[in-house]
């Protein structure tokens, strides 16, 4: 799936949850399915203005934000095949503007209401979505209402500058892994004369070659309201919504839609295999078989085949590849219906020197046995559970809840929807033998292999293709309702601090943890400990197995994740005492098992050799190193080779001991529980723990450079020019924090391209898909960067350094408008009501207040502290903190060591 740009829009659900409903499986036991799932769209409302429009209402009484999505029922499967990419070049180009809007009207409307906008483009469909406070929701209606039919696709709307953003999205893509791998198996598994046998965001050629008139045609067969449909979700009146949105919208007149392509993909009858070499150093394969459109009645089935096969560390393939066989660093398996049949496919990591062989082999003997053995009722029980608590965590926020409706209601009906926790929870084990026999067959699989130069080839069939992938968004949510003050603070007697807030809208319970120093223990030797130690955390403890650890938790259903800086637990309300047994369990008492060690250790090393060939990465690590010296912040947290290697499982337990002290962890529960009993029951497992804070280990004063430095990473190899450049930053509780953070939005981290660098850089130069700046970003409690960061192509390095200086300096010697500050304060202010989504982000909230000692009004304090911010200040503060002369810049591409352009490399 690919997006304009990452996002960041999700809230809480508000819903009064007081039933629970039995739906029996078919063996002894029973599910019990909240009635939070059962009855989560109860109130959706389905209508069909008079031009075909399709508009759903979900109003959610109390939620302070709304979320409109315009989804339009047209995707790359609707694209020529000598014209591919349309679909997402187009999605870039609603941004632009129309006779109305200038390029950038639509980001700073978006900005001034104080909310985020975004899309992303697929398969299947095109949607677009905005967040808003509840009453400011119009704004994203007046925007939609104005471009649905309206938009202008020309060098006046910066049509050439979005192909040159769209190149280095590709680009920078074909230096991620997975690329190449699902090309090639979507070019295998449907061919290439069918709508899936491409990929989403189009070949290179196609790309480059598309013309204003070409995309303009595009717009007009597709972009019409009988072919859209508008999903509002969240604080609002449903009739008072609707008829504002036949106000703008009705009159907007319906069009003759082109006959869509017909699906011509044939399953494949033998196994097709094609192989590469990869860029990287760990060997990566997809078998993928071709399955069923959504809503088709053995959906359900593949779903839960799917999760028996590779969904938790209790799963079938994940325990014998990687826990047992110990030849993976990772497996995962997914079904991915659409409009038209889908794919289900599995995705091996494989660690490298392992037998290829054997890890398909092992596979094909799970699928075997998938489909020649019904699934236990215990294993049946679990994952049922596990898909449907997942899905009902996953549409705790507005967003996500609205999201569920959009990209559903072009492939089935709303009855469907309704329905769906339901029918996961009563698929049969025969269900699944049935659905492995008819679609999972061996000699109907296509598999691919990336193998480094290294590896021995396994034989391969198919030509060479270009690489793809899809581009995540990442969410920063939506306000809670609930008020922060109202959190119980407890220190108990040993040290550990508690914080606790009910909210009792969803029946769920988040329990979170962080560790205050962490990397300060690790000493310089033993570099990547403190990571090795965390990896280990909930791999086994005096009292459970890793086994027993995974199980306890997939089989109410629940998430529980671990690292060095601490863990979280996600659980239904009923099992939060069992939540919090697994959490102190794996935190105070893991015994980091021999055979863990050593698995986990060499994973380790397996993800250092892959950062080492991805351009991103190895200039991140350059620039911390040039920035932080000796400091632990120059350090690597993974380690090096070398490090890791003499890593010791008494090394480990010492580093556990050290940092694993209450006087160092905080805990934040948040949900729906019962104060007086979550806090007993904590101050149980805690009563024996009476470690005491050790003395840190000392670090090297962290001072800028005297001067600037360049370092450029040669990687003939790479895609795209991976370009930092900055030095030195600030602490969190620097009293100039807000202006630096007014500062960074105005400068480089505005909402949707509205800041000085994405305006330049990417809208009106066409240079990059990702660019920023930003001194605020990473403050903590040791001083962090200011950074400016972008993905180019390499013939830009010595443009795109000039570029930034001039817009840096020009931000140091002029004042900026007063209408760029407002606009900047406004969206600032107006984020407050994203930034709380969901239980657990609420608790990783209460944990950061906790961190700098900020106290629990600081959210009502923030909206004055950004208030006060002027324009002459902003450019006060980038003299203050902005030294161009002591810049360190890395470039990691292909680019020597005087920053010329390598000559590209002959195709054998």
């Amino acid at each position: 799936m690919f997006c304009r740009f990452p996002g960041m829009c999700f809230l809480p659900l508000v819903m009064c949850l007081v039933l629970q409903d039995k739906v029996r499986t078919q063996e002894t036991r029973s599910f019990v399915i909240p009635s939070a799932a059962l009855h989560l769209y109860d109130s959706l409302r389905e209508h069909t203005l008079s031009n075909g429009l399709k508009v759903y209402l979900l109003p959610v009484p109390g939620s302070p934000i709304v979320t409109m999505m315009t989804c339009f029922k047209v995707g790359a499967c609707d694209e020529d095949k000598n014209a591919t990419g349309l679909s997402h070049y187009l999605e870039h180009l609603l941004f632009k503007g129309t006779a109305r809007f200038k390029p950038g009207d639509i980001d700073r409307m978006t900005q001034r209401s104080g909310g985020s906008n975004n899309a992303y483009t697929n398969h299947d469909i095109t949607n677009y979505h905005f967040d808003f406070a509840a009453d400011r929701w119009e704004t994203g209606l007046e925007i939609e209402a104005e471009r649905m039919r309206g938009t202008l696709i020309d060098k006046q709307h910066e049509f050439e500058q979005e192909k040159g953003a769209v190149i280095e999205e590709l680009a920078r893509n074909e230096d991620t892994p997975w690329d190449l791998e699902e090309k090639a198996m979507l070019q295998l598994l449907f061919g290439k004369e069918s709508p899936y046998g491409h990929p989403v965001i189009g070949e290179r050629e196609h790309v480059r070659s598309a013309t204003a008139p070409l995309i303009t045609t595009y717009y007009n067969n597709w972009y019409h309201p009988n072919n859209a449909a508008v999903v509002l979700v969240g604080g609002f009146d449903p009739d008072i919504a609707l008829a504002k949105i036949k106000s703008k919208l009705e009159s907007i007149p319906s069009a003759k839609l082109p006959e869509r392509h017909k699906w011509t993909a044939i399953t494949p009858t033998k196994q097709l295999r094609h192989e590469f070499t990869s860029k990287f150093p760990v060997p990566r394969m997809v078998m993928a078989f071709v399955t069923i459109p959504q809503g088709h009645e053995d959906e359900t089935a593949l779903d839960m085949a799917s999760m028996v096969l590779a969904s938790g560390k209790t799963s079938r393939l994940y325990k014998k590849l990687v826990l047992e066989e110990r030849i993976a660093l990772d497996v995962s398996a997914s079904h991915l219906p659409g409009r038209n049949p889908g794919w289900l496919n599995i995705q091996v990591e494989l660690i490298p020197g392992k037998e290829r062989a054997q890890a398909e082999k092992l596979i094909v003997h799970e699928l075997n046995r998938l489909a020649t053995e019904t699934v236990s009722a215990e294993e049946m029980t679990r994952y049922q559970r596990l898909l449907i608590t997942q899905t009902i965590f996953s549409r705790e926020s507005i967003h996500s809840l609205a999201d569920s409706i959009a990209s559903s209601i072009h492939m089935i009906p709303v009855s469907k929807l309704k329905n769906q926790f339901s029918l996961w929870a009563i698929v049969k084990p025969q269900d699944i033998q049935r659905v492995a026999q008819q679609y999972l067959l061996q000699d109907k699989s296509v598999i691919v292999w990336s193998v480094p130069k290294a590896e021995p080839s396994l034989g391969s069939v198919g030509s060479a293709v270009k690489p793809e992938r899809r581009s995540h968004t990442q969410s920063e949510g939506g306000r809670s309702p609930v008020n922060l003050q109202q959190t119980k603070k407890v220190v108990l007697p040993n040290g550990l601090t508690l914080l606790m807030l009910q909210n009792s809208r969803m029946p769920i319970v988040v329990a979170a943890t962080s560790l205050k120093y962490v990397r300060e223990y690790e000493d310089a030797a033993q570099s990547g400990l403190a990571l090795l130690t965390g990896s280990l955390l909930e791999e086994g403890t005096e009292q459970r197995t890793q086994n027993q650890i995974a199980e306890t938790i997939e089989n109410v259903g629940g998430s529980l994740s671990l690292s060095s800086g601490g863990g979280v637990v996600k659980v239904l309300k009923d099992n939060s005492k069992l939540g919090l047994d697994l959490l102190f369990d794996c935190l105070l008492h893991s015994n980091f098992p021999g055979e863990a060690f050593a698995r986990k250790k060499e994973e380790q090393k397996s993800e250092i050799a892959q950062a080492n060939e991805e351009p991103l990465s190895r200039a991140f690590m350059a620039f911390q190193e040039s920035v932080y010296g000796t400091h632990f912040k120059g350090r690597v947290s993974r380690g090096t080779l070398q490090s890791v290697e003499q890593l010791t499982r008494e090394d480990c337990l010492q580093f556990h001991r050290k940092i694993m002290t209450p006087e160092n962890l905080t805990i934040a529960v948040v949900g729906d529980f019962d104060y007086e009993e979550v806090t007993n029951h904590i101050k149980s497992l805690t009563a024996k723990w009476d470690s005491k804070l050790q003395l840190l280990n000392a670090q090297p004063e962290i001072a800028f450079t005297k001067e600037g430095s360049t370092r450029i990473i040669t990687m003939p190899q790479a895609a795209q020019l991976q370009f930092l450049m900055g030095h030195l930053g600030i602490t969190r509780d620097n009293p100039d924090y807000f202006k630096l953070l007014v500062m960074d939005n105005v400068l480089g981290t505005g909402s949707g391209f509205t800041d000085r660098l994405s305006s330049r850089l990417r809208d009106r130069e066409g240079l990059a898909y990702t660019v920023t700046a930003t001194i605020t970003d990473s403050a903590d409690l040791q001083p962090g960067t200011f950074m400016c960061y972008i993905g180019t192509d390499a013939r830009n390095y010595q443009r795109v350094k000039q570029l930034f200086l001039e817009e840096i300096e020009r931000l140091q010697k002029e004042v900026p408008s007063e209408y760029e500050v407002t606009s900047t304060k406004q969206y600032l202010i107006g984020k407050l009501a994203f930034l709380m989504t969901t239980n657990e982000s609420i608790a990783q909230r209460l944990l950061y207040l906790n961190r700098f000692g900020f106290g629990l009004d600081y959210y009502d304090r923030y909206k004055n502290s950004v208030e006060s911010v002027t324009p002459e200040q902003i450019r006060e503060m980038a003299k203050k903190y902005i030294h161009t002369g002591k810049f360190t810049t890395i470039a990691a591409g292909a680019i020597d060591q005087q920053g010329k352009v390598l000559p590209p490399k002959a195709e054998k």
